[in-house]
């Protein structure tokens, strides 16, 4: 075989793993891309029942009570709920905002922060908060809420009701947040 016959044949092999790696990785993109247009979560998919993909949808629902009991501080009124992860920089800046509302300072608004690991850094970064407490090792307590990533807040009513959920950013107006998911949510009539 000549040097130019087998330059081609090793071109069409190159060519032909590199259409499969696409194939595979066009596979994974379509996957994903379901699960966060409407499809089920592939626990869900396992166990054979429909679940909820993010926090965001399970605004209006109660928290279990077992959680309930974990969350809540036991006083009245809402509480803020503050998922991060030791390291995470954007959790110590969300943190920091938190810490500096009115609201959160005076205890008006208990803080618990659910922690991915240790409790140390956050509860340095919420200093000044009136109410403060601290899950450590919440991965499954994460898990459980469909949390999507950190920093992530959730507002819990008195009654462990899921107010409102958000992902922010460094843009997000935090105190304006809280303002708006204290408002109580419209009554639903159940068919």
């Amino acid at each position: 075989m000549s040097f130019t016959a087998s330059a081609l044949v090793l071109a069409f092999v190159a060519i032909a793993l590199l259409a499969l790696g696409l194939a595979g990785l066009l596979r994974q993109v379509s996957l994903l891309t379901r699960q966060l247009e409407g499809g089920q979560t592939a626990r869900a998919r396992t166990s054979g029942t429909s679940g909820a993909r993010t926090t965001q949808e399970l605004v209006g629902f109660r928290v279990p009570d077992d959680l309930a009991g974990q969350l809540l501080d036991g006083g009245s009124g809402h509480t803020v709920l503050a998922f991060v992860s030791p390291g995470c920089s954007s959790c110590s800046l969300t943190l920091r905002g938190l810490a500096a509302d009115p609201a959160v300072r005076d205890g008006t608004l208990a803080l618990t922060l659910v922690s991915a690991g240790s409790c140390e850094p956050g509860l340095a970064d919420a200093t000044g908060a009136g109410r403060l407490t601290c899950v450590p090792q919440g991965r499954a307590l994460m898990d459980r809420l469909a949390v999507p990533a950190t920093p992530y807040l959730a507002m819990l009513d008195a009654r462990a009701t899921l107010q409102a959920a958000l992902l922010p950013d460094e843009d997000t107006d935090l105190a304006g947040w809280l303002r708006q998911a204290r408002t109580p949510l419209p009554m639903r009539q159940e068919r």
